[in-house]
């Protein structure tokens, strides 16, 4: 059973990082499960977050944000270099992710969140965030909080 976990983790991984061009925007995960995502979250934190690529980052935002996504696409760019610097990074000096998820019910919708913590670039300080995803009614998670 562990080795079928790891696998399917590994296989979202491979899908989400093969091909960025191939991801449709607003249009969230059909695996909820813990392992899932959980290695969503790594693969966002790694290969979206931190190497300044906002392709992961609109694949899992809900379409109700579909309206706002010139906005954020400037916000994403902006945010990348008042966070890390202008630097071009691939690893972060500090990356911690907790096993656990917590999970609550929040307007009807499930919510699952992991805690982080991440340091790289320009950052003075190790900083503490977390991953959390919402089911919503199409039953697909999304992105709720980015880190």
């Amino acid at each position: 059973m562990r080795i079928m976990a790891v696998t399917m983790a590994f296989l979202s991984i491979m899908l989400l990082s093969s091909s960025a061009n191939a991801l449709e925007r607003f249009a969230g995960l059909a695996d909820g499960s813990d392992e899932n995502l959980k290695a969503v979250c790594q693969d966002y934190m790694v290969n979206s977050f931190l190497k300044n690529d906002p392709e992961l980052f609109f694949h899992l935002l809900p379409k109700s944000l579909t309206s706002r996504e010139e906005r954020l696409e400037k916000k994403w760019y902006e945010g990348h270099l008042k966070r890390f610097g202008s630097e071009k990074l691939t690893e972060y000096d500090v990356f911690e992710m907790e096993d656990e998820f917590t999970e609550k019910l929040y307007k009807g919708h499930n919510i699952k969140r992991i805690r982080i913590k991440y340091k790289a670039g320009a950052m003075e300080k190790v900083r503490r965030s977390s991953c959390g995803f919402e089911q919503f009614e199409d039953n697909r998670w999304y992105l709720a909080q980015k880190p």
